[in-house]
């Protein structure tokens, strides 16, 4: 029976939980699966196309909340992507190499762009807090990531970081530069919880 993308796409991350990105190769990949490695070509032009792929479906999973204020709602999908990300080791250094090749078809940025817009900012604003948010995700949880690896192999001991209460403490931060250049652009202030 033929692997499909989806296949693929489950064992590339079962490769990155169980050892690393570095040994992600397509010949692993390929067995894998049960294949050689030429077949895989068929769902992917190159490794770099197959990475891309895996980064979109990483993040697959992380859904805009309009259920919530548009603050509440940045604030949550923020949470859902660090939250995704850390479920898989080295899956941040996918998603930012496939974000860096422009190979990533579901560009989360633009996900948080839209709910910034849909707050009231404006659109320079709205863009720059969606960047300032997928840098401090992608970012620290890169930085993250590499710790508990670096751990893990013995290279280093623990760094006493709480990188949760740097994540929450930056993203307090990122929210209120969100919502003072949402007043500052005279749209009018909800409160919070409201829409």
């Amino acid at each position: 029976m033929a692997n499909t993308r989806e296949d693929i796409l489950h064992a590339a991350r079962g490769i990155l939980a169980e050892h690393s990105l570095a040994d992600l190769t397509m010949r692993r990949l390929a067995t894998e699966v049960g294949v050689r490695p030429n077949a895989l070509y068929w769902h992917f032009a190159d490794k770099q196309t197959m990475l891309a792929a895996l980064a979109d479906d990483l993040l697959a999973g992380v859904a805009v909340r309009d259920d919530l204020a548009w603050d509440a709602a940045l604030a949550a999908m923020a949470v859902d992507m660090r939250g995704a990300l850390l479920a898989v080791p080295d899956s941040a250094e996918v998603v930012s190499s496939a974000r860096a090749s422009g190979l990533a078809t579901g560009d989360v940025t633009e996900r948080f762009a839209a709910l910034a817009s849909a707050g009231g900012l404006p659109g320079t604003a709205a863009r720059g807090i969606a960047t300032a948010l997928c840098q401090l995700i992608i970012g620290l949880t890169i930085e993250e990531q590499t710790r508990a690896q670096m751990e893990r192999l013995g290279v280093t001991g623990p760094s006493g970081r709480d990188y949760t209460a740097e994540f929450t403490e930056a993203l307090e931060v990122i929210l209120d530069g969100a919502r003072t250049a949402r007043t500052a652009s005279g749209a009018a202030i909800t409160p919070a919880g409201e829409r």
